[in-house]
């Protein structure tokens, strides 16, 4: 199938960053399927040439071109919405979008863009009837997953304590302090673990420049590469699952990430996390921050128990919860099977 990706190139358009979530998982993953794919970095020809100029460009590849499916992942407001209901209505190309974070972007934005497309699919099966009620029928519940061409196994045994990666947001931070307040060393990696409260007052009042507090947030993030080997390295790796506005727990791309290295992995509750993953033989879930504790206590004293867990997860990961498995399903859904 000819595929045409559009999607951020760069971790949050930022190329320092190194290249994006959606490069690494969805537009490598459509490549190891062995679909003819082509990717449309819209976002960096956004802050080039405006909304317009932009989704024109994007029409003029799709003509040119003919792809079977355009497959985007929106970030923002970045798109032109009659360029992309023209490339629905007036082109033989099927347009789906992957909408990310519907238990939280639902009315502020996703519902704003769904029928721009032929097809869209969400992770939240709450969003499912919300998206129905507003006459789009044409919606795909799916899931995470992770990409076993660059999440896989290490060398070697864990040779780490605890880790956790991810950025400072929600209570996170409170959890991380109340962990080691009990004696748990969490080393944590990601963006804005050494930011306080007053950085972000200081740069909206101008006394710490915008370069200095992007460069303090960005001061403890790392790149791909060395998360995967913490993945793999560390004894327990955390998720914790609260979205980023705190409203619900849900299921994140960490939950499939880390066991497709083969890493242990100690997660907060979400959602439906049951139908992927079975409770104590391939995930361990924890209740309260005192749970958290006593497992964690638990599973460093238990080393046979601990890597147990990380095989079966493992197993179930490459078996079910690859984003091959899931673009196949959404695929034959949408009939391009």
């Amino acid at each position: 199938m000819r595929i045409l990706f559009a999607g951020l190139k760069y971790d949050y358009g930022i190329p320092e960053r190194g290249l994006s979530f959606e490069y690494y998982n969805f537009f490598d993953s459509l490549i190891g399927m062995g679909h003819e794919t082509e990717l449309f970095d819209f976002y960096s020809l956004y802050l080039k040439l405006g909304s317009e100029e932009m989704t024109r460009r994007l029409r003029e590849r799709v003509d040119e071109w003919k792809p079977d499916l355009l497959f985007t992942f929106l970030y923002g407001n970045e798109f032109d919405r009659n360029g992309l209901k023209g490339i629905m209505q007036e082109t033989r190309t099927v347009t789906f979008n992957w909408f990310a974070d519907d238990h939280w972007r639902f009315e502020n934005f996703s519902r704003h863009w769904a029928d721009c497309f032929s097809f869209v699919s969400t992770t939240d099966a709450q969003a499912v009837a919300k998206y129905r009620n507003l006459g789009f029928d044409r919606v795909l519940l799916t899931q995470w997953a992770a990409n076993p061409r660059y999440y896989k196994k290490g060398s070697g045994g864990p040779d780490e304590g605890i880790t956790f990666v991810g950025q400072a947001h929600g209570d996170r931070p409170a959890i991380i302090r109340a962990l080691r307040r009990r004696g748990i060393p969490v080393k944590v990696h990601g963006t804005g673990w050494k930011a306080r409260r007053w950085h972000d007052y200081a740069r909206r009042l101008r006394i710490l420049s915008r370069r200095s507090y992007e460069n303090l947030m960005n001061s403890t993030r790392i790149p791909q590469e060395k998360m995967i080997r913490h993945f793999q390295r560390s004894r327990i790796n955390l998720n914790l699952s609260a979205s980023s506005q705190m409203i619900h727990n849900q299921i994140k791309g960490r939950n499939f990430e880390i066991p497709a290295c083969e890493g242990f992995q100690i997660s907060g509750p979400a959602e439906r996390i049951e139908e992927y993953f079975v409770p104590d033989r391939e995930i361990v879930l924890y209740k309260s921050v005192d749970h958290l504790v006593e497992i964690i206590r638990y599973y460093l004293e238990n080393e046979e128990k601990r890597a147990a867990v990380a095989a079966a997860s493992y197993e179930r990961v490459i078996k079910e919860h690859t984003y091959e498995h899931r673009f196949r399903e959404l695929f034959r859904q949408m009939d391009l099977a």
